[in-house]
């Protein structure tokens, strides 16, 4: 990672990791992380807050968060796994499990292999999800 790729921003406890951003170790983040678009993280992301990640950011490994923005035509290959809220917006791709602690909402286009949230999922439009959790209340609506 270079050092001039990460800005902090202390009154809100974020660090913002600009566009094409490249990380090839664990990143472990304690506060929010806002990552620019086209990003590439080699390994995993634990981000103690909240996470947004840029539209068309890969993840090579898993992701942990309080909550999380997944940004649309994002790819991760392992898990994402948030206490909170998750949001996945349209035309992600997650190769491993998607699990929130409590609402998830995915997009459209979006395809996932696992999928469970504690209180309710929000799946809009076409959306391919191999298994959802049994006892996952799921609200399916049109764009």
């Amino acid at each position: 990672m270079s050092e001039n790729s990460m800005k902090y921003h202390e009154d809100s406890n974020t660090f913002i990791a600009g566009k094409k951003s490249y990380f090839e170790e664990d990143i472990n983040i304690d506060g929010n992380f806002i990552v620019g678009a086209g990003s590439n993280f080699w390994k995993n992301l634990n981000v103690k807050g909240t996470l947004k990640l840029g539209k068309g950011t890969f993840v090579k490994g898993n992701i942990k968060a309080d909550e999380a923005i997944i940004g649309s035509n994002s790819e991760i290959k392992g898990n994402v796994e948030v206490s909170d809220e998750l949001r996945i917006l349209d035309s992600v791709e997650i190769n491993g499990s998607a699990v929130a602690g409590k609402e998830m909402l995915v997009r459209p286009g979006c395809k996932i292999k696992f999928a469970k949230a504690s209180s309710t999922m929000e799946l809009v439009g076409k959306v391919s999800i191999k298994e959802i959790e049994s006892g996952t209340k799921v609200i399916v609506r049109s764009e």
